[in-house]
């Protein structure tokens, strides 16, 4: 906190950085005296000395902050999340959370065009959503939204704390860095990420049986008479199911409904057999898409478990393994050549393929085709 004194003044993002609290609690404090009251420098910007903000104080307020997230955790098994990081983090996989809310559409400049979930919709182009903020307008309706969070309270009939819990849900990372790593409810998930593991066993599924493909490397459990497919995550190629390191679960159920219990960017689950050799490398998205692949040629076959993940898997493995030919085997619609591309960009060596015979991804190919 040395570097607190050094600056003779202190802007509201510099406080919020200081102490983990909204805008709205911090200017509730100030007006109860709790918090140094601000300077006022024009109508809209304040700023307070730093020299009122006594360092042992912030620390305190942090400390008991953690303790209230912790125990919050505890009670209620979601992470406590500020509305406004959960925005933010919603940028790194746009496209993947409104296809996940809304379903499939269409990119059209910055907007995602889809079909209207909560009318009988029949044609796109009435319902936008602006990709960056999650902001909506149906043009036929009137119903609109100011951000992602609004979208997730207007597709689940909700209220925004709810959305925000739904959407953490569905995609962990989106509580971000605001909770430490090593909470208590973290290093419990950990925990239990081994235990589910080693209590499933190699059987059918009925995904597996729906997509046309093998179990391969996954398993499958029984969670409340449900039998959900377990796929094991990791973040470096093992040569042998013993040195398996297994860092997350990705779980879908037997409708095809897909969900993560930990975080899962930069992590990826090796489809193919662990012996075959690296020289190539196919990496692409989804389980069903890549076990295709692995059935279909003898390669070393990776799935990234979401296509905002790719890029991040491929340059992982880029740096792994420099002297592997790595191949994308991307889906064949919009988004999937848009994140396709980006990873080109990022790492210019790879190969990119698409299905063909207008089938989206390669599960349709193989089911189509064989």
């Amino acid at each position: 906190m040395s570097d607190l004194r050094e600056q003779k003044f202190l802007r509201l993002p510099q406080i919020l950085q200081l102490i983990p609290i909204g805008k709205s609690t911090l200017w509730e404090k100030v007006k109860k005296g709790e918090f140094p009251k601000q300077i006022k420098l024009r109508p809209k910007i304040s700023v307070w000395k730093a020299s009122d903000w006594k360092a042992s104080d912030v620390q305190t307020y942090r400390h008991t902050s953690t303790i209230i997230v912790m125990v919050y955790q505890m009670v209620t098994g979601y992470a406590m999340i500020s509305f406004r990081e959960l925005k933010q983090q919603y940028k790194q996989c746009s496209i993947e959370i409104l296809k996940r809310l809304v379903g499939n559409g269409k990119i059209e400049g910055g907007d995602y065009v889809a079909l209207n979930p909560k009318r009988n919709d029949s044609r796109l182009g009435s319902f936008r959503i602006d990709i960056q903020t999650g902001r909506f307008h149906d043009f036929a309706t009137g119903d609109r939204g100011g951000s992602i969070l609004d979208l997730a309270s207007f597709v689940y009939d909700c209220n925004l704390l709810t959305a925000a819990q739904k959407l953490q849900e569905l995609f962990p990372f989106l509580a971000g860095t605001s909770v430490a790593a090593d909470t208590i409810p973290a290093k419990k998930k950990k925990l239990d990420t081994v235990y589910i593991w080693n209590r499933s066993t190699k059987a059918q599924h009925q995904y597996l049986n729906n997509k046309k493909v093998t179990i391969g490397n996954a398993r499958v459990n029984l969670y409340e008479g449900n039998a959900q497919l377990v796929i094991p995550l990791t973040d470096s190629c093992p040569t042998s199911a013993k040195n398996l390191r297994i860092k997350g679960l990705q779980f879908v159920d037997e409708n095809g409904r897909k969900s993560f219990p930990l975080p899962f960017k930069g992590l990826f689950h090796v489809v193919s057999d662990y012996v075959v050799s690296k020289e190539t490398i196919v990496i692409c998205e989804g389980y069903a898409t890549t076990r295709s692949i692995a059935e279909s040629i003898d390669y070393y076959v990776i799935a990234a478990m979401s296509a905002c993940n790719l890029k991040c898997v491929v340059e992982k493995i880029a740096k792994q393994l420099p002297s592997s030919k790595i191949i994308v085997a991307a889906d064949n619609d919009e988004a999937g050549r848009k994140y396709a591309e980006d990873v080109k960009q990022a790492v210019n060596t790879i190969e990119i393929v698409y299905p063909t015979y207008e089938c989206n991804d390669f599960n349709d190919l193989y089911v189509a085709y064989g």
